[in-house]
């Protein structure tokens, strides 16, 4: 009795969307990809490859995640994840907005390797606000509390 294997659509599109994610991550074509974003976002910082690595890692776990999308393949779903990664890169260096107080656990996982990473924050001085300031004593007293009356001649 031969064996029969039947597969869904849905199977080979699964086991076609594996091959793929194996060459797009060994041909480091993810790298270029973020890289491509991150040029077109004009983020002009310089990134080590290992922190562009782990953003390509993090998009690539993203990407298996929501791969119970049915209307888009692997390489759609991490190319969409890639951008999210080059934005948060681009807000990330180009504001100084509390991004670490947001609970979204993908934003968290991104704060955590931009801190890793050590990527520069901008950050903004804050508006120069005028105080009161109350002397306690005129200021003409003090100035002549440290002359030498000895060096000063006497007329």
């Amino acid at each position: 009795m031969p064996l029969i294997l039947e597969l869904s659509g849905e199977d080979v599109m699964k086991g076609l969307d594996s091959i793929i994610r194996w060459i797009v991550l060994a041909l480091g074509t993810g790298l270029r990809w973020l890289r491509e974003e991150l040029d077109a976002l004009h983020v002009d910082i310089p990134l080590t490859d290992g922190c562009l690595s782990e953003l390509v890692r993090d998009a690539d776990k993203a990407a298996r995640r929501a791969g119970t999308n049915k209307g888009q393949s692997y390489v759609e779903r991490l190319r969409r994840e890639l951008s999210m990664r080059a934005s948060f890169i681009q807000r990330w260096t180009g504001s100084d907005e509390n991004l670490s107080q947001q609970d979204e656990e993908s934003l968290q996982a991104l704060v955590r390797i931009a801190r890793r990473y050590a990527l520069p924050r901008r950050w903004k001085l804050s508006d120069p606000v005028v105080v009161e300031y109350r002397r306690t004593r005129p200021s003409y007293w003090q100035w002549t509390d440290d002359i030498d009356t000895g060096a000063v001649p006497q007329a």
